[in-house]
């Protein structure tokens, strides 16, 4: 058998006749296709070999076993050249809208201005994960408590010529049946430590030096915070980010939850959340997420059957963002000002209490607008953080889900491995790093090696001062995980090992295919990427129309070496082809590709898995399969209406079909 490097063969094809000159055959066995497994994999037979397989393919991934990372500018001429517009760090001071409250510690305050209105109070309340409503109106005065964490005031003037409404929320002071009261006494309460985690959405690591200077500077200069290097992502999109961080499971892992599937039930009652974990030994527990509307675990997922924090702002959110016509304003402050807020009187009413806040920002940088005014608001906070003296006993992380999935920089190939790369930005407190000699090296020595979500939730646990829990069995017995402050990360870690999809992984060598619209592997990979799509919307044909390849634009191939080629997941007689003893294989890599698709205008980039295979048949077989979704890296707006109901996790390939209405029966 001669090598796969020096192996030849042709990808010319009949494409005018490619539904007769392919030969579909499932598996490795030489038996018919079974229906089951269409759109899965399948065999294409070669005809023509006048080409060499190294003309395409870069050197062998398994040449050095160390996941080296990407080496990106922070800016360059494609950087530079889409920046977004400057928005100023006051520009809600700017506006005409005035708050005419504040809220502090408990409390409700009238500013001097509006000192002589006349308000009420209506209570959020929460119905369900995904709606709430206001009860009924009380009066309310200038130093009243919170008459609930979250409320609509109501306002006017004493010669009622100017109203005010809006809703404002935060923590509430404690009472024999607030927070804490359903978890257990905090034992050994010298060993625990609180937690605060600031996540901004679609933010690469290399992102935030851009567009957080000041925020950036300050964690690593004043807080001493570590940046992990080769923290890659697990999975498109927020839910695969952040499940993992907040319950040890990714999401390829995790028992149905989605809406439109059977069975599907509500999250906490089928996973196990690290907020629960840490209310059995006492924390205080804070969660908050901006764009509720589109909320991580609630847009694809039914959500929490119960509110999975002591402070849940998601209901007040829910309502604060009906009312807001400006998504960066809530009057004169900064949206997420309330938020970051709500942490600081977190901190200030439970001192004596263990303590967890996670909090998530999408306002401005899921748009991908100019950060400034969130720089400032995280400035200010990071201030407070430093003169309330927090970072003796708080370890503070700011971190993101993915880099940016829209956008010029994304269709370039610093744009793909940007995404895969967020920030994950580490200060681990004085009393954690007293107690445990060795956390800042370890995690130091951890920066420069491949981490996870997963890795996170083990840390989290760690650095509040939980030993290992039932959450710790993090995506089956075959996958590892590593707590960044105890455990060193073994250099040689993989992609496949850390449970890492290819399509995610910023380890692969990979080359560019020149003119990949002509190349008859990039198009037939193109065109089975396409097929992956359609099948997918297929049970929903009378709503989506069917997608057809409009163009290759970019590919880059990579050789994958044993390690890599085999699926990270079920590796069984689908996938022994890919094995390196397998004496009929005479190549395997992956294909990552943008596409454009039609009639939808869709930009897509899809990795996909091939073989080359000996046949009895003479020609040798090539053998698709999909590594993971498409992602789609243009917008998609209103195109998916017709699903974002009953299939929300098709909205990224379903063109609606004309007159279909926005709630299908």
């Amino acid at each position: 058998a001669t090598s796969p490097t020096q192996w030849t063969y042709s990808l010319e094809a009949d494409a005018a006749n490619d539904s007769t000159s392919e030969t579909a055959e499932v598996g490795f066995s030489q038996k018919r296709p079974d229906p089951s497994d269409v759109g899965h994999h399948r065999y294409v037979r070669l005809r023509h070999l006048d080409c060499r397989v190294d003309q395409h393919l870069p050197e062998l991934t398994h040449k050095s076993q160390r996941c080296v990372s990407p080496k990106l500018p922070v800016t360059n001429q494609l950087v530079r050249a889409n920046r977004p517009r400057p928005i100023p760090a006051d520009v809600c001071q700017r506006g005409t809208s005035k708050n005419w409250l504040r809220v502090s510690e408990s409390r409700v305050y009238l500013r001097p201005e509006y000192s002589s209105a006349n308000c009420t109070a209506e209570p959020v309340v929460r119905l369900d994960d995904q709606s709430s409503e206001f009860g009924s109106a009380r009066p309310l005065r200038s130093g009243d408590e919170l008459p609930s964490l979250g409320f609509r005031a109501s306002c006017q003037s004493p010669d009622r010529t100017s109203r005010h409404s809006s809703v404002y929320y935060g923590v509430k002071r404690a009472t024999s049946s607030a927070a804490g009261s359903r978890g257990g006494s905090p034992t050994d309460s010298s060993e625990l430590g609180n937690v605060i985690m600031l996540g901004l959405d679609s933010l690469s690591r290399l992102e935030s030096l851009r567009s957080l200077p000041r925020a950036s500077r300050i964690m690593q200069d004043r807080l001493g915070a570590i940046t992990l290097q080769q923290y890659n992502i697990m999975g498109d999109g927020t839910p695969a980010a952040l499940l993992p961080i907040l319950t040890g499971i990714r999401e390829a892992d995790m028992p149905e939850s989605r809406k439109g599937f059977a069975g599907a039930r509500f999250l906490d009652d089928s996973l196990r959340w690290i907020f629960q974990d840490l209310r059995d030994r006492g924390f205080v527990t804070l969660y908050g997420e901006e764009q509720s509307a589109y909320g991580t675990f609630q847009l694809r997922f039914h959500g929490f059957r119960r509110q999975p924090t002591d402070f849940y702002l998601r209901p007040a959110l829910l309502q604060q963002e009906r009312l807001q016509t400006n998504a960066i304003c809530i009057g004169d402050e900064i949206a997420s000002a309330r938020m970051l807020s709500a942490v600081k009187d977190l901190f200030t009413l439970y001192p004596d209490r263990p303590k967890f806040a996670f909090t998530f920002f999408s306002s401005l940088s899921h748009e991908n607008q100019d950060l400034s005014p969130m720089d400032a608001e995280l400035v200010k906070f990071l201030d407070w953080f430093e003169a309330a003296n927090l970072s003796s006993n708080t370890s503070i992380i700011l971190m993101s889900d993915h880099g940016q999935r829209h956008g010029p920089l994304r269709n370039s190939m610093q744009g793909k491995l940007e995404e895969s790369l967020p920030l994950m930005s580490i200060a681990l407190s004085r009393q954690l790093m007293s107690r445990k000699k060795d956390a800042a090296e370890t995690l130091r020595t951890n920066a420069n090696r491949l981490t996870t979500p997963v890795d996170i939730h083990r840390t989290l646990l760690n650095l509040s001062g939980l030993r290992d829990s039932t959450t710790l069995a993090a995506g089956g017995a075959s996958l590892t995980s590593y707590s960044l402050i105890d455990e060193a990360v073994p250099e040689t870690r993989s992609c496949s090992d850390a449970g890492i999809p290819t399509h995610w992984c910023s380890c692969l060598r990979l080359k560019k295919i020149q003119e990949p619209s002509s190349n008859e592997l990039a198009v037939r990979a193109a065109r089975f990427a396409v097929n992956q799509m359609n099948s997918a919307t297929e049970p929903f044909r009378h709503l989506c129309q069917e997608l057809q390849l409009g163009n290759v634009t970019e590919a880059e191939v990579s050789l994958a070496s044993e390690d890599l080629a085999r699926r990270e997941r079920h590796v069984s007689w689908r996938y022994v082809a890919y094995n390196a003893e397998n004496s009929a294989l005479l190549a395997a890599g992956y294909l990552t590709l943008r596409l454009v698709t039609e009639p939808n205008g869709g930009l897509f980039e899809a990795s996909v898995q091939f073989g080359l295979q000996r046949s009895r048949f003479g020609s040798p077989l090539l053998l698709l399969s999909s590594t993971s979704e498409a992602s789609r890296i243009n917008r998609y707006g209103s195109q998916a209406h017709c699903v974002t109901e009953v299939a929300p996790h098709l909205r990224k390939f379903c063109l609606c079909r004309t007159g279909v209405s926005d709630s299908p029966s």
